[in-house]
């Protein structure tokens, strides 16, 4: 049944509640709802436009997928605090100290965002080697 609706075009909900229940988890690839689908000792995910999963690849997916949105908040940290110091320098040049007072705290506020953020990532790029020597050790 899964091959014809994979052959198909968008099934229904109705078409996917047969195939499987739904799950709380959502497509890392698309963001649209998942059903996880029991075949013997095998239980993979599968979304209504075909993406599909494994538990170990689901895994993998929502790993990628947080490290890429940690990226982007890092990214757009970095450029808040770079923001912040220039309008800091920028009242200070018009002797405004109030204001860049302000920014500078601003600026100090993101760095330190910026630290937590760092250190996840680093934390995550240490599970992924680890995670792969295990897989090298396997091999």
């Amino acid at each position: 049944m899964e091959v014809k609706i994979a052959r198909g075009r968008n099934p229904s909900v109705t078409q996917m509640d047969r195939l499987g229940r739904r799950s709380v988890f959502t497509c890392p690839d698309c963001g649209g709802a998942m059903w996880e689908i029991d075949e013997g000792n095998l239980s993979r995910f599968r979304c209504h436009v075909g993406h599909a999963y494994t538990h170990d690849l689901m895994s993998l997916a929502l790993d990628e997928n947080l490290y890429r949105a940690l990226a982007t908040a890092l990214r757009t940290l970095e450029d808040r605090a770079e923001l912040a110091s220039r309008l800091q320098r920028e009242a200070e040049d018009r002797r405004q100290p109030h204001a860049a007072g302000s920014w500078a705290g601003k600026a100090d506020e993101f760095r330190r965002e910026l630290e937590v953020i760092e250190g996840a990532l680093q934390r995550m790029d240490e599970i992924t080697a680890m995670r792969n020597a295990g897989q090298d050790e396997q091999i």
